[in-house]
């Protein structure tokens, strides 16, 4: 049996000699796992199709469960991510999140383009990537069932002014009047620079770093999951 999807590659792990397990999120069924032959031997065919973020149509025979790659028309390569060090880790983000969050052969077409459209920002756009990976995680968190309420305090749904305080437990903001005692107090700059950057504005680079590291504390407490890549970025660039 043949099968043809768009998919871009999440990673993969060594098989066997020359071979690949591929992680592909695909467009038309989700996360997929499949063989790719060869692919460690020079000058081969299909060694493109093997490197993370290569975006594809590929084709697959299959055999049950079991998928091997005999084709790949390559769409995108976003090779601009492979020349910059901040893009790299910032699409590596977005390509681990998508690996730890979105389950094997489940559909989610509006996440896979949600993942294309950052990507392609990432390498392409002359916006900032920072601004790009925050507004990709606040919108791939809410796919993934964790999303944020951000545009005001979660209780009076009063503009926040003064200190305001996050609970990561109920993914919301609180100020000052409203807080209960649920959570920790955050920089106000942090909060307003979120909702500027979703709103498709930019900030400087001490507060969208400061917006990373929220966001990954947000992951690795309420969705118990620890993104490296956004780490390293955090801590290094």
């Amino acid at each position: 049996m043949e099968e043809k999807v768009k998919g871009i590659v999440l990673g993969g792990t060594a098989f066997l000699e020359n071979d690949k397990i591929l992680n592909i999120f695909t467009l038309e069924q989700g996360v997929i796992s499949a063989k790719i032959k060869g692919v460690k031997k020079a000058g081969a065919k299909l060694k493109f199709a093997s490197e993370p973020f290569c975006f594809a149509e590929f084709l697959f025979s299959k055999k049950g469960e079991l998928r091997t790659v005999t084709g790949a028309s390559l769409i995108d390569s976003f090779y601009p991510i492979r020349e910059d060090i901040v893009k790299y880790f910032c699409g590596g983000t977005v390509v681990e999140f998508v690996k730890k969050f979105f389950r094997e052969n489940e559909e989610t077409s509006s996440a896979f383009f949600l993942t294309a459209n950052a990507l392609k920002e990432i390498s392409y756009d002359d916006k900032n990537p920072k601004e790009t990976l925050i507004k990709f995680l606040f919108y791939a968190l809410k796919e993934s069932g964790y999303g944020l309420y951000a545009e005001d305090c979660a209780k009076c749904n009063c503009g926040i002014k003064g200190r305001v305080f996050f609970d990561y437990r109920r993914g919301a903001f609180f100020c000052e009047k409203c807080f209960d005692g649920e959570g920790r107090e955050i920089n106000l700059s942090t909060f307003k620079g979120l909702n500027e950057v979703l709103m498709g504005n930019s900030v400087d680079d001490e507060i969208r770093t400061k917006i990373l590291r929220l966001l990954a504390f947000y992951i690795e407490n309420r969705a118990e999951e620890k993104i490296n890549s956004l780490v390293e970025l955090t801590k290094n660039l």
